[in-house]
């Protein structure tokens, strides 16, 4: 096998791993998301894409910065402003983004999930 052959099946399972770590975060995030809010996995995760999108940031960093909080709140340390916003952003949003009800956030999104 061909060092460029090695070169590029290394550079792809290191792809694959960071895949592997951001899905599994992405997926943390989004069952604390669901616990912290009434809604079912797919509202959290539609709630996680439009918070990374209204905060102009990755996915998964999102999704990262989310639980790092969680996980400093719930240990009793300083949870960092930015990602305090992040949380207060969960806490504030509904599906349509207009100040409605949790209860209108979760009749919106199953209305217009596949």
């Amino acid at each position: 096998m061909s060092s460029a052959r090695i070169t590029a099946l290394e550079a792809e399972v290191a792809g694959l791993r960071k895949a592997l770590v951001s899905r599994t975060v992405i997926g943390q995030a989004t069952g604390l998301i669901a616990a912290r809010k009434p809604c079912t996995p797919q509202q959290a995760f539609q709630l996680l894409v439009h918070m990374s999108q209204h905060h102009n940031i990755k996915l998964h960093v999102a999704a990262d910065r989310l639980v790092a909080a969680f996980v400093r709140a719930h240990l009793g340390r300083p949870v960092n402003l930015a990602d305090q916003v992040l949380w207060d952003h969960v806490d504030a949003t509904t599906a349509n983004d207009s100040g409605d009800s949790d209860e209108g956030f979760a009749e919106e999104v199953s209305t217009t999930s596949p």
